[in-house]
């Protein structure tokens, strides 16, 4: 870790010592003669391993867990006031009623960890510094917190269980929260924006002033939810996008037939038109030639299309968060405000394509949402990128020359690993 996180914290503990003050703490936990709570404040305890261990009713105030292994481990009651867990690994952990205010868990994993009754408001553990200001303990690495909102964005929390907990102003921004149960919770002015709540239970919890925005809510409950001044602006809930069991014929013998539409210059075989459609059931479009389609608002989140070709396309709006797309060829589309968060577009080729009249059409991606993409190697010349949002994307090798760049968002990205960025 860095030199920051060194200078800042109060102390620092190999793994050795760190077992020896766990197992003092669970014998503390148990009755046993001799056993003392683990109290560990403003400590840097960044890459330890906690997991399976006791550690309900241990102090952590103000530390530094960055990266820390907490898989299943008990942490009922357990006061992370104001801790950094930035990608901590708290898969199936128990956090029954403990103390998550003012935590920065910022791509944490939290998938099936049990946060019944959890606290997640508001708070912030400042720190003296030399010149007598006070500043916040989260170390920039790479995104500072200074704000003192519980910070979840871009964490995986799939399954998690969440029913009463108090998570009013909480950031969940892009995190993966499928089939979470929020029953109950206090969601009032949160942000989950982007993220992914598909299957999960808001029954009786109050969202009022949340910010939903481009949230993917298809299954989700929302029975005696209070949602007063609630955005739910370009959510996707039930009954938005169309099902592929609604296409007649097949979805492979509309591509058979679009392809042949193709090779015939239209003489031949149909049009394929898949704008609204959700995609993600369809698991054979890894390399699939489908040049010239229409999926205008589309859904293809998550979903493997490594190689695809899709040039001259019309993919405006169309939503491709967390897709694979390694090597796909999307020549000359229209892909205006369309939604590529955390995809990976590593190779992929956004090229302007040649027609045949000897006229080039250029890749149109203005408004695109590019946040946490993979762009690593891959060919964006001449793409119009008006009003785009790159923030933290990877750039390695990718060549921008010739690319309309006006307007763009690319906060926290090296864009001197890239070729012709220029702004």
């Amino acid at each position: 870790m860095s030199d920051k996180i060194e200078n800042t914290f109060a102390g620092r503990l190999t793994q050795a010592e760190l077992n020896l003050q766990i197992k003092s703490h669970e014998d503390f936990v148990n009755g046993l003669k001799g056993g003392r709570r683990l109290i560990l404040q403003f400590m840097n305890l960044a890459g330890l391993s906690f997991a399976q261990r006791n550690l309900a009713n241990a102090v952590f105030t103000g530390s530094a867990l960055i990266q820390c292994d907490l898989s299943g481990a008990i942490l009922d009651r357990t006061s992370f006031f104001g801790c950094d867990l930035r990608y901590a690994n708290l898969e199936g952990a128990s956090l029954v009623k403990a103390d998550l205010r003012g935590v920065c868990a910022r791509g944490a994993r939290l998938n099936n960890a049990d946060m019944l009754q959890a606290d997640l408001r508001e708070g912030q553990v400042l720190a003296h510094e030399r010149s007598g200001e006070l500043q916040a303990l989260y170390i920039d690495i790479p995104e500072p917190t200074h704000n003192g909102l519980t910070d979840f964005s871009k964490a995986t929390m799939k399954r998690v269980r969440m029913n009463e907990a108090q998570a009013s102003f909480a950031d969940f921004s892009e995190a993966e929260m499928n089939s979470v149960r929020m029953v109950n919770a206090h969601l009032r002015g949160a942000n989950l924006e982007g993220a992914n709540l598909e299957q999960s239970d808001f029954s009786g919890a109050d969202l009022s002033g949340a910010n939903l925005r481009d949230a993917i809510m298809m299954g989700s409950v929302l029975y005696n939810t209070k949602t007063d001044d609630t955005n739910f602006e370009g959510a996707l809930k039930d009954g938005a996008v169309k099902k592929l069991e609604a296409l007649d014929p097949s979805l492979d013998e509309l591509i058979k037939q679009h392809r042949q539409w193709v090779e015939s210059s239209g003489k031949e075989g149909q049009y394929l038109d898949l704008s609204g459609y959700d995609l993600r059931q369809a698991t054979h479009l890894q390399d699939a030639k489908l040049t010239a389609v229409r999926a205008q608002g589309a859904i293809f989140m998550g979903m493997n299309l490594n190689g695809i070709e899709l040039q001259y396309t019309n993919l405006d709006n169309a939503d491709f968060r967390s897709a694979t797309l390694i090597g796909a060829d999307f020549r000359g589309s229209s892909l205006r405000d369309t939604k590529f968060t955390k995809a990976n577009l590593r190779r992929a080729n956004f090229q302007p394509l040649v027609l045949a009249d000897g006229s080039n059409k250029v890749v149109d991606l203005s408004g695109a949402n590019l946040r946490y993409c993979d762009l690593r190697e891959s060919d964006m010349k001449h793409v119009i990128l008006k009003g785009a949002d790159l923030s933290y994307a990877q750039l390695d090798g990718a060549d921008f020359s010739h690319a309309d760049l006006e307007g763009i968002t690319f906060n926290a990205v090296d864009t001197s690993v890239a070729k012709g960025f220029k702004v």
